[in-house]
């Protein structure tokens, strides 16, 4: 199959192909989005129909009868094989052997890890403190425990390991007391180990247990001790040690031909048993995926899926590590949970915002449901980011104005002149004189007086309205949005689903954007 094969269309003028599968896909949505019934639905016949393999976790008791409809539906059900409580074996610890031999002991202590880890996120109470000792400590006991068990058994079991951990020296003289010796199943394994590793390689592995392990404080030494057998002792028990000690009947590369193997283990019916069982073949599920390329082309060829409904169950440390490398293998993720503070729970330890930021990251497709979680609306909206938005904006005005006066006012004004003048004159001649003498005078007043008033009234009024936008960089969808504008199914919606389906890198094309409004049928 040609990895731009259209496997689900999305518009008239988009598709989701098996290129943008293998890139992974996050699906999130609150209680009764839609998400199962639309996208989710939407996707898993898509990938039975175009013949992929695949491995599918249960966490609800009705997911494996779905995913039974679903495989009728698309004529797949001769390729469904179920691995549940009462049905299948997977011996894990003699498949890794089986897969690697001898030389894939330190396979076989990741894989126990992976047990620890699985039963410590699944109790009601995982601890933080001094994590990263225990972590470090346990794995160190398991590679010093491990290549003994094998040299002298010629297998491993779980029986053996508890065993041979219970039975350890508590004190570096124990190693040399007959008495101890002849009880001892620590002692007696190592003896025969002897003769298969020699002498040196055993002294070696002996040197951890009379010089390290025996010589931790007895609390510490008794809290490692327990805290394994205690993990590990749950399959000695019920139907895990049917199911997980017994023989190998189905083992991960079945997949690789088609089959889909139903995990019918729901972790709401069989609690912390059931997320282990799930969590441990998940594991090694991937890690067959990862290696499936030094296989055979025929082996290779054909897509596989992993889907997770309620995929906060199963996640765990290696899940980021298998999802940025699964693609060049054409893995497929479907990963569905309600909200992001569902993965910061579930996950838990030191950061946990940042170790699931970290496997989020990986998935190139997040199909965003209605969700009434607002830190989740907001990371969605960030996800798909912000743009230069246009704002309208808009204003209307009215004012109006009165006024009413009177004045008055009185001025006077007085004033006045006075003046006099006179002239006098002779003149004489030859014939005689004469005199000439005059004079005058005038005198002068005014005054005067007025008064003026009036009264003066005005009104008015005015009113005006102002359009414009402006420009600003916000988010291309509102967070709000994510809890309001979303269908989620059922009559009131006419049986309809609608979804942000985002991916990056890409434009789609009835959107112009890397986000498209999706809808789904129930």
């Amino acid at each position: 199959m040609e990895l731009d094969t259209p496997l689900l269309q999305l518009s008239p003028d988009d598709y989701f192909t098996l290129r943008d599968a293998c890139q992974g896909v996050s699906i999130v949505g609150g209680i009764g989005s839609g998400k199962t019934s639309g996208s989710g639905a939407a996707l898993a016949m898509a990938y039975l129909r175009a013949g992929m393999g695949g491995l599918v976790l249960c966490a609800k008791p009705e997911e494996a009868a779905l995913w039974r409809q679903y495989a009728q539906a698309a004529r797949r059900a001769d390729s469904l094989i179920t691995f549940s409580s009462q049905e299948g074996s997977f011996n894990f610890l003699a498949y890794e052997l089986a897969r690697q031999g001898g030389d894939g002991l330190n396979s076989v202590v990741e894989c126990l890890m992976r047990v620890l880890e699985a039963a410590h996120q699944a109790s009601p109470s995982p601890g933080r403190a001094g994590e990263r000792f225990w972590e470090d400590t346990t794995r160190q006991l398991l590679r010093h425990c491990i290549p003994v068990l094998h040299a002298a058994t010629g297998t491993v079991t779980i029986a053996d390991i508890i065993r041979f951990v219970r039975g350890a020296p508590q004190r570096r003289e124990e190693l040399g007391d007959p008495a101890w010796q002849a009880q001892s199943f620590f002692y007696q394994a190592s003896d025969r180990a002897r003769h298969v590793l020699g002498t040196t390689r055993t002294v070696e592995l002996m040197r951890y247990w009379a010089e390290d392990f025996a010589r931790l404080d007895p609390k510490t030494r008794g809290n490692i001790a327990i805290s394994l057998s205690t993990s590990l002792d749950r399959f000695q028990h019920g139907w895990l040690r049917r199911a997980f000690c017994g023989e190998v009947t189905l083992v991960p590369e079945l997949c690789f031909q088609g089959a889909i193997i139903l995990l019918d283990m729901p972790a709401l019916r069989l609690n912390e048993d059931g997320i282990i069982a799930q969590q441990v073949f998940k594991y090694l599920w991937q890690r067959a995926v990862l290696n499936r390329n030094a296989l055979p082309p025929a082996h290779r060829q054909r897509p596989v899926f992993l889907w997770a409904d309620e995929c906060q169950y199963f996640i765990n440390s290696y899940d980021a590590e298998y999802q940025s490398t699964c693609r060049g293998s054409r893995a497929c993720t479907v990963y569905l949970t309600q909200s992001l503070p569902t993965f910061y729970a579930t996950i838990g330890g030191e950061q946990p915002r940042d170790r699931a930021q970290h496997l989020l990251g990986n998935f190139a497709t997040r199909v965003f449901h209605s969700t009434s979680c607002p830190e989740t609306q907001e990371w969605a909206a960030r996800t798909i980011g912000r743009a230069l938005q246009r704002r309208a904006n808009y204003s209307e005005g009215e004012s109006a104005s009165w006024n009413d006066g009177l004045s008055r006012g009185e001025n006077v004004t007085r004033g006045g002149s006075r003046g006099r003048s006179g002239s006098s004159g002779t003149s004489m001649g030859p014939g005689g004189s004469s005199s000439t003498t005059g004079g005058g005078w005038n005198a002068g007043s005014s005054w005067g007086s007025g008064e003026n008033w009036g009264e003066n009234r005005g009104s008015g009024n005015s009113s005006s309205t102002n359009r414009g936008y402006a420009e600003q960089m916000d988010y291309v969808i509102e967070p709000a949005a994510f809890g309001s504008a979303l269908m989620t199914g059922g009559s009131a919606n006419g049986n309809q689903v609608s979804a942000i389906w985002y991916q990056a890198g890409r434009q789609f094309r009835r959107s112009g954007r890397n986000f498209l409004l999706a809808r789904f049928q129930q």
